[in-house]
């Protein structure tokens, strides 16, 4: 019965840093190009290292953490100098979530469809607020329930990290000049909603090809203050194991 009970704890024990890592990352609490040391924050937290260790991978496979041979875990820098790396990702994104959204139309049922009218008042609600990382977080999931409706396992498995990756982008930068992506979100919902899967494709290829003149308009994207904030040189920062220190499990934000 011992290792049993121990069997169905360690996924709780993984989901519970998996929040808590994630949350931390697009806060940029953990900055920039910071290393994660396993080890570390096993201790911080109070935990082994495995489930550490499989929270991380999950990140990584969602974007959000790059894992070196031989070095560990990183958090992706992506700032304007990266550009051509967030142009690429939302040029693959332009591809694939069209086809998302016109099968999400087709095959949503009423829970998916109030799940997505939740992460689109909380984003507006968060653009009001111009509380940036709350709308970007509500972005995400607004694109995640989207992509989830499509029931393709292949292009939600697919889609996952390439969505994670542009997250983590527009937490660190700005445009300028920046589409009214709200607004398109809300088109896409109520097409979705009335089963129109060609006006849902189009207007989410529309607002992604906005999205793409705008970030190729030189000098359109610059760092965001959080983005500015976490600029500076890694001996001016605490460490992530010590700014760890500080949180218990049961404090990581759902991602």
């Amino acid at each position: 019965m011992p290792p049993s009970r121990r069997a169905a704890a360690t996924p709780t024990v993984e989901k519970r840093v998996f929040d808590l890592l994630n949350a931390e990352i697009l806060g940029l609490r953990l900055g920039p190009g910071e290393h994660i040391v396993t080890e570390a924050v096993a201790e911080a937290l109070g935990v082994s290292r495995l489930p550490v260790r499989e929270a991380l991978r999950s990140l990584a496979g969602r974007g959000l953490v790059d894992m070196r041979a031989h070095r560990g875990a990183f958090i992706p820098r992506l700032g304007p100098e990266d550009l051509d790396r967030i142009v690429e990702t939302v040029e693959a994104r332009a591809r694939l979530e069209p086809w998302a959204a016109e099968l999400a139309a087709e095959r949503h049922d009423a829970d998916q469809l109030a799940a997505l009218d939740r992460a689109l008042e909380q984003g507006v609600d968060a653009l009001e607020r111009r509380a940036r990382p709350d709308a970007n977080r509500a972005h995400r999931e607004f694109l995640r329930i989207l992509t989830l409706m499509s029931g393709h396992a292949t292009l939600i498995e697919v889609l996952e990290p390439l969505q994670y990756r542009t997250m983590l982008a527009f937490v660190s930068v700005v445009m300028t000049a920046e589409p009214k992506g709200w607004a398109s979100h809300r088109t896409v919902r109520d097409a979705v909603a009335d089963r129109d899967g060609v006006a849902a494709s189009a207007e989410l290829s529309r607002h992604l090809a906005e999205v793409l003149e705008a970030l190729r308009l030189p000098g359109n994207v610059v760092p965001s203050a959080v983005g500015r904030a976490t600029a500076g040189s890694r001996g001016g920062r605490r460490s992530a194991s010590r700014r760890l220190k500080a949180l218990r499990l049961d404090e990581g934000g759902a991602s």
